[in-house]
């Protein structure tokens, strides 16, 4: 198979590099030693260059405003955590994983230091990913959160199913006795979801999935949905319950609550700099 950053025909040229954020995990010696190599290395390149902790909600949001890209560096929760920030501002993102090469990152630093002077001169390719929106409504208020994995309404600390009741397009369509319910992109598709038992949609699929997590006395398969639907879930019985957002944001659901899930008018962009196959190389590795 292709190494993953071998270019391919099929990669174009972008625009010079002008400006960039670069952040980094603050818990993670290594990312800031890399974040701030980076950055000499792109300043160094006529590049204007912003550093900081990608875990700072206020300050990623600031600095990721008008800038030609997001680099960042950590596991695939600060990936997450930074696109999710960085969504409403459509700046490209490069992640950088420390660990094992992933499905949302294509490169680690080690790569990434043959790499600079492509970058600067934008010789990658974008890739552009559906996200959700998750709107959480309690009585008369509405609360909205941006997902790149997942939402999941699912059971609290007790080790007890709960009922969700699940509807699509208003119409009632299961009612799961389940540790959980996801509703997952097709980036999600290879996270919790594809540990639930899913299939895997390929990256840009604008359809998501709803998948039980240990259903009782159900089928446990997922439901490709096309993705103009709206997924609505309501915690139906006595017991605890709360909503996850990519395992980062979560809520305590009380009766009545309902999350109603769909896609997003926003999107995420990834920037690659192998081939086009590089997620099917993945998979296949994976799958070893």
């Amino acid at each position: 198979m292709s190494s993953p950053l071998d270019l391919s025909t099929h990669a174009q040229a972008m625009p010079r590099l002008r400006q960039a954020a670069i952040l980094y995990h603050p818990m993670r010696p290594r990312a800031h030693e890399e974040a701030t190599w980076l950055q000499g290395e792109l300043e160094q390149a006529g590049v204007r260059t912003l550093l900081a902790d990608g875990w700072q909600d206020g300050i990623v949001e600031q600095i990721c405003k008008d800038q030609d890209l997001v680099v960042a560096f950590g596991g695939d929760g600060t990936i997450i955590r930074v696109t999710r920030l960085a969504a409403s501002q459509q700046v490209p993102i490069l992640g950088v994983n420390l660990g094992r090469i992933g499905f949302l990152a294509e490169i680690t630093p080690d790569l990434l230091h043959g790499r600079v002077e492509a970058l600067v001169e934008g010789k990658f390719w974008l890739e552009r990913r559906s996200l959700l929106e998750a709107e959480w409504l309690r009585g008369g208020e509405s609360f909205r959160y941006t997902c790149v994995n997942e939402v999941a309404v699912a059971r609290g600390p007790a080790p007890r199913a709960v009922q969700v009741r699940t509807f699509l397009d208003g119409e009632e369509f299961i009612v799961y006795t389940a540790d959980g319910v996801l509703v997952a992109t097709a980036t999600g598709s290879t996270a919790y979801s594809l540990a639930a038992g899913g299939p895997i949609l390929y990256p840009e699929s604008p359809d998501f999935l709803i998948t039980p997590v240990a259903p009782h006395l159900h089928i446990g398969r997922s439901v490709i949905v096309p993705g103009d639907s709206t997924v609505t879930l309501q915690a139906d019985s006595e017991r605890p319950a709360v909503m996850s957002v990519d395992g980062q944001d979560e809520r305590s659901l009380g009766p009545g609550d309902v999350v109603n899930v769909r896609r997003s008018e926003l999107f995420a962009t990834f920037v690659r700099m192998g081939p086009r196959h590089y997620f099917y190389d993945a998979l296949a590795d994976r799958l070893r």
